[in-house]
């Protein structure tokens, strides 16, 4: 017979209430993925309280092989982030990480790198300024594209694979239809970015989420690089996402 009681380490996704009036809280576990469970126990429940989004804890969750459900039977918070809810762009981005890992059903069964990237990106949004928020979420979105294998090249050519080069300066011609970047040889419908897009990419690719903030005091990010991640990270999630809308 399966184990009906587990415990693991979760951040906690997201909290809703069912049609009957329970709470349903959406966990991301490092190996065991997206998991969903309901929380009984009244509006005083300190159990209700504790599972609240963003939080990272040790949970223990009872699943009933009869009736088909998972309940949390207990947890122990590790981190809470309070950071997060003091400033309407810390909350958004995190909420927008939250989604984009539900939506995509944990980026497709990579849960320990993105449970590993989830939790430091969360770590860094609490103590973020405002410019640091920006840049800490796009270069999420970005290194979640790479997990889930939709990072478009930032070497080749997608239409011919000749190698993009190009000027320190120069921007980047993004193919809707070719699902990549266009040296200046290939002609179609591109998307433009400006000047210092390439950089900044790069630099995602590159860097660990620890040095993100840093950036922040180089330049701003271009504008149509920002509204492209976001075009891209709702392409991976097949749909829109709420938290994620193009400022």
């Amino acid at each position: 017979m399966a184990e009906r009681n587990t415990s693991f380490d979760a951040l906690v996704l997201r909290t809703k209430e069912s049609p009957s009036g329970d709470r349903i809280a959406t966990f991301l576990g490092a190996e065991e993925g997206i998991v969903d469970t309901f929380i009984f126990g009244g509006a005083k429940s300190s159990l209700r309280s504790s599972a609240s989004p963003f939080v990272h804890a040790r949970v223990f969750i009872y699943t009933d092989p009869v009736k088909q459900y998972r309940k949390l039977s207990d947890m122990s918070i590790l981190e809470s982030f309070p950071g997060l809810r003091d400033s309407y762009e810390r909350l958004m981005a995190a909420s927008a990480i939250s989604e984009l890992l539900i939506r995509t059903s944990g980026c497709g069964g990579e849960y320990g790198p993105v449970f590993d990237l989830a939790l430091r990106s969360l770590r860094l949004l609490d103590k973020a300024n405002s410019s640091q928020t920006e840049f800490l979420l796009l270069a999420f979105l970005w290194k979640i594209l790479d997990i889930m294998g939709l990072k478009p090249d930032l070497k080749l050519c997608s239409a011919c694979g000749r190698p993009l080069g190009g000027e320190q300066g120069a921007g980047l011609r993004y193919s809707e239809f070719q699902g990549g970047f266009l040296c200046p040889r290939c002609s179609g419908e591109t998307r433009e970015l400006e000047a210092g897009a390439a950089f900044f990419l790069r630099s995602f690719s590159e860097e660990p989420m620890e040095a993100i903030p840093a950036l922040a005091a180089k330049a701003p990010p271009p504008p149509s690089l920002s509204s492209f991640l976001r075009s891209l990270a709702q392409q991976a999630a097949e749909g829109s996402l709420n938290c994620l809308f193009s400022p």
